[in-house]
């Protein structure tokens, strides 16, 4: 995460400060007389506090990091707990019509390219039917690419109704952040915002 690199520089350049006020205090910067020695002693306290200005922004930087962490360690673990079992595409293709015996339903859908680890997760008010077009050229054009290709690919469902989220756009968003879809997969926004 980017929080603990902005951390490590920060505690880097606390350092630096800190060297430079020991050397401070060592040799008064090389000051010479009077006026010398007060503008040494303002020196030596800049360095003192910009060292500790460094090692406090550090340090919030590596708790808000962990929190955000640990924050989406449990996101994860409570949208991978809602998806179904990955199957591949041809036997989502031979289950649809068993899927959809008593209608299509509503919720998020997880294409996860096994071969590449990158996920594609979108929404749909007919999440079998979106997902067939994924499936068949008519949806991601990466996705259908990777499929073409013969990746390995596995695609897991989330029913809206079961989830325990009262959005779509929420749950949508929640599962882009969770499998990571958006940063390193196939999705191009974080979802709908309303």
């Amino acid at each position: 995460m980017h929080y603990f690199r902005t951390a490590a520089a920060l505690l880097a350049t606390g350092v630096v400060f800190l060297c430079l006020y020991s050397t401070a205090r060592a040799d008064g910067f090389g000051a010479a007389g009077a006026a010398g020695a007060a503008g040494a002693s303002f020196l030596r306290d800049l360095c003192l506090w910009a060292a500790i200005a460094c090692l406090a922004l550090a340090g919030f930087f590596v708790a808000y990091g962990s929190h955000l962490q640990h924050r989406e360690k449990n996101l994860r673990e409570q949208v991978w707990g809602l998806a179904s079992p990955g199957v591949s595409p041809q036997e989502f293709l031979a289950a649809r019509n068993r899927l959809t015996a008593d209608g299509d339903f509503t919720g998020v859908y997880v294409i996860h390219n096994a071969t590449r680890d990158l996920y594609y997760v979108g929404q749909s008010v007919r999440v079998v039917g979106r997902v067939t077009q994924h499936l068949t050229g008519h949806g991601n054009g990466d996705v259908y690419a990777d499929l073409k290709y013969g990746d390995d690919f596995r695609i897991s469902v989330v029913s809206l109704a079961q989830s325990g989220y009262a959005s779509l756009d929420a749950l949508e968003r929640d599962a882009i952040a969770a499998y990571d879809a958006y940063g390193r997969g196939y999705n191009r926004t974080r979802g709908n915002r309303n």
